[in-house]
């Protein structure tokens, strides 16, 4: 029996953060040491689930081709009478499952690639120094503004869409709108939060950093946790939510 990808998920994260206690979890301030141990724990544990999934992605995406050729016989012999309609049938369901464990697959490596950029921008921020109001820093693969206005994910977020869409003609690419089950399985308080999938260097995500200061919206702006690959980027919309309980 193949496991879901979610539940594999789960259990990588949960193997990463149940040895220790969490770090910012309730309780006085932890050792920014400690959180970044635990923390780098959590990245490693995702590298290496996201790792057996691209092993399996070529043999399921061979799955796929192997299905596919086979439908494309049988329909065949399905037309010439050879073989009835229910076993066409079951052949073409076969592609169906096929197709949706790849899709599945695909859609975990995205997971763990805003898993990984999620823990990472994490760990980079349990070692820096708090900003003040109004405060902008720049540093590699991270850009972090404390802007002073207040934030409202359930109001401010239709006028962001509104200026995104009206600016770019497509609508605003949200991976992460408050809390989600991804955030609930790492233990990342997240719920007044908004993840937008822009890279932080591309027009859009220039564009869109030049409005929240604009705007004096909090924000931390993150480049990809995996070298040479554009996934995971994204700008967090919000006040740091670096929260961390155990989900036991």
């Amino acid at each position: 029996m193949i496991v879901p990808r979610a539940l594999l998920l789960s259990a990588v994260l949960a193997s990463a953060l149940l040895p220790a206690r969490a770090p910012w979890a309730a309780g006085p301030a932890p050792d920014p040491v400690s959180a970044t141990h635990h923390t780098a724990e959590i990245v490693l544990a995702l590298k290496e689930y996201r790792a057996s999934l691209e092993i399996l992605q070529p043999l399921l995406e061979r799955e796929v081709a192997g299905a596919n050729k086979l439908r494309d016989q049988r329909r065949g012999f399905f037309e010439r009478g050879i073989i009835s309609r229910k076993e066409f049938e079951e052949t073409e369901a076969a592609v169906a499952r096929a197709e949706e464990k790849l899709e599945e697959t695909r859609r975990a490596i995205a997971a763990a690639d805003q898993a990984m950029a999620e823990a990472t921008t994490v760990r980079a921020l349990a070692s820096l120094p708090p900003l003040g109001p109004g405060g902008y820093e720049q540093s590699a693969g991270l850009i972090r503004y404390n802007g002073p206005a207040a934030w409202s994910l359930t109001v401010d977020t239709p006028r962001l869409r509104q200026f995104f869409a009206a600016r770019f003609g497509r609508p605003l690419p949200v991976s992460a709108f408050g809390q989600t089950p991804l955030h609930d399985r790492m233990g990342f308080d997240h719920k007044d939060a908004l993840d937008v999938a822009v890279h932080p260097d591309s027009p859009e995500g220039r564009t869109l950093m030049d409005y929240l200061r604009a705007a004096r919206i909090p924000f931390i702006a993150s480049w990809s946790a995996v070298p040479g690959s554009s996934s995971g980027a994204h700008i967090h919309i919000g006040q740091p939510s670096p929260r961390i309980s155990v989900r036991r």
